[in-house]
């Protein structure tokens, strides 16, 4: 069986001699002008393949200005107010393009770096989301990420192509955002974590509350390490960073799945990213363990090793070969499946990011 060291300790281990050069991501390209004004500039915008989209609201199809960038479906900040009744809106003095509506609000706003930071309720999401597309005056959000985020469920039909939007059925309670900072001349730490409100069953609410806060207070018993780490070294390289984001993967059916977001940077080529998943029976407050994600069929390691060996085929070669997960291999729940996940290095190279293999629930049935 795999051991996972600390998240300090796997940061060490892979310090790097820092850059002696800056790779840019991409080219930096002025950001067209909203409404007459010009802003900072965008570090990186894919191109988009701008056509007329067919997207099913509820049963009713309509016609949708939008396009495809990079296997992802955009469409116009316009549809938004229009179609759905949210209330979708730009920001002149601001520069901040907002979507509001279903109790949340989700603002986008350009930061220094030139990258969009989205925030949800108070949540700062991942520097990785999907980024705005502007072209001649004209905004295009990433469909999927910015309606899940909304609480929608997103389909497609391969033969109609047809996009098909549906209200999401959500667990009912709300999620509070903490947050935990530390800001030094040679360190930052940044970590976010939920908690959750409105539940029916206070008991409940109270034990996920509280193995959420022991989770996050592992985190911060952590980062006072990197901090103690970075100032003991004080090395001449960019600050030091150790950042803990969050997504909720799953949030119905009585099931509340969070994946935790690490990333550590040490003054090398590039950070140290790794997930720590968590999943809640919402009927009890207890954490789920593998089998039981796995609806308790006692084959559940067979099965998911045959379904990881099949999809790592697009991973080779692998550093060792895969034979099998540990009994309690980390995973998360996402919608309808059920996914493990690895540490980087750990079968791939750095490149290939953290690999991720979804199993359909059903295969458990």
């Amino acid at each position: 069986m795999k051991t996972y060291p600390s998240l300090t300790t796997r940061a060490k281990r892979f310090m790097a001699i820092p850059l002696t050069a800056a790779v840019l991501l991409g080219g930096t390209a002025a950001l067209p002008a909203l409404s007459g004004t010009s802003y900072a500039a965008v570090q990186y915008q894919p191109a988009i393949q701008l056509q007329t989209l067919q997207v099913s609201i509820n049963g009713k199809t309509v016609a949708v200005p939008g396009g495809i960038s990079e296997s992802q479906t955009y469409v116009q900040l316009t549809f938004l107010s229009k179609q759905l009744g949210l209330t979708a809106a730009w920001d002149q003095k601001t520069k901040v393009i907002s979507v509001a509506g279903k109790g949340k609000k989700l603002s986008m706003k350009l930061d220094d770096n030139g990258f969009y930071v989205y925030d949800v309720n108070g949540h700062k999401l991942s520097l990785g989301s999907q980024q705005p597309i502007i072209v001649k005056g004209t905004t295009y959000l990433p469909l999927r990420f910015l309606l899940e985020q909304m609480d929608y469920k997103i389909g497609y039909n391969n033969t109609a192509k047809l996009v098909t939007i549906e209200p999401a059925k959500v667990n009912a309670l709300t999620l509070q955002n903490e947050t935990y900072n530390i800001s030094k001349p040679n360190v930052e730490v940044d970590i976010q974590y939920p908690q959750i409100e409105g539940l029916a069953n206070a008991d409940v609410q109270a034990k996920v509350n509280a193995l959420l806060q022991a989770e996050a207070a592992s985190f911060k018993k952590d980062a006072e390490a990197f901090v103690k780490q970075a100032e003991e070294e004080q090395a001449d390289v960019p600050p030091y960073s150790y950042e803990i984001n969050y997504t909720v993967t799953k949030n119905d059916n009585n099931l509340l799945s969070v994946r935790f977001e690490y990333y550590a940077y040490t003054g090398g080529a590039h950070g140290m990213p790794d997930y720590i998943g968590h999943t809640y029976d919402l009927t009890t407050g207890k954490e789920l363990t593998l089998q039981e994600a796995a609806q308790n069929n006692p084959s559940y390691v067979s099965i998911i090793n045959a379904e990881v060996s099949k999809q790592f085929a697009k991973y080779e070669p692998l550093f060792e070969p895969f034979t099998t997960i540990p009994a309690d291999q980390r995973f998360y729940l996402r919608g309808e499946s059920l996914v493990v996940y690895f540490t980087v290095y750990e079968y791939t190279p750095y490149a290939a990011g953290i690999p991720e293999f979804a199993i359909p629930l059903s295969k458990f049935k």
